[in-house]
């Protein structure tokens, strides 16, 4: 059961890997969100941490101002399906086409649902399952990297601290990151905001260790 389940969370990335896997380790999706004027630009990251103090979590970072808020959560208000993309952080929902927040904290508060259309996934194949490509395979690299969805339109409000955002028209791009530990060092860049609608740029390099050294990898 685990070999089988092995195989369906590698030949698709976006899944959640934690159902084969016991800590120390993590899995995070992040999700970019930019209304149409381009003046609401926010980066939401739903995740868990399977260590010695495990939690799950619901970071916000708001690209405007600068702030960043991190809303932690015990580990048994963590849920995610084992045939798809579907993760449930508390009352919060995140998955390939939608995003339902609701978080009530002393520090900030967010309400809504955002819906996403006309998602771009990075392709996946045997020989090459997701942006890792046949390093997916590799069972004892440290982290993973994935693009859940390159490009995609934007429906949907979100309240956040009594300010209401109407992210329709907006675009949006959704990534994440599983393993035991983040690279060394890296550098990452994405844009999906060009003149020709649809276009996406993303590429990162990172100092990678495997066994007693390390790589560099490109993507």
């Amino acid at each position: 059961m685990r070999l089988k389940q092995f195989l369906q969370t590698t030949l698709n990335p976006a899944w959640y890997h934690g159902h084969t896997h016991k800590a120390p380790f993590f899995e995070g999706w992040y999700y970019k969100l930019v209304d149409a004027s381009g003046h609401h630009r926010f980066a939401i990251i739903p995740g868990i941490f399977l260590s010695r103090t495990p939690h799950a979590f619901v970071q916000v970072l708001d690209g405007r101002s600068g702030s960043a808020y991190y809303h932690e959560f015990k580990e048994r208000c963590f849920w995610a399906a084992k045939d798809r993309f579907e993760v449930h952080i508390g009352a919060n929902r995140f998955s390939q086409t939608q995003l339902n927040l609701y978080i009530e904290r002393p520090r900030q508060t967010i309400e809504g649902e955002l819906h996403f259309h006309q998602t771009t996934p990075w392709p996946s194949a045997l020989t090459s399952p997701g942006m890792m490509g046949w390093y997916a395979w590799v069972p004892t690299m440290e982290c993973y990297h994935g693009v859940v969805s390159l490009d995609h339109a934007i429906t949907g409000t979100l309240t956040i601290d009594g300010e209401t955002i109407d992210f329709s028209g907006g675009r949006g791009y959704i990534e994440k990151d599983w393993g035991q530990s983040f690279p060394a060092a890296w550098i990452w860049l994405q844009s999906n905001h060009f003149e020709t609608q649809g276009t996406c740029l993303t590429g990162s390099t990172a100092i990678i260790p495997w066994r007693r050294s390390a790589f560099r990898g490109f993507t």
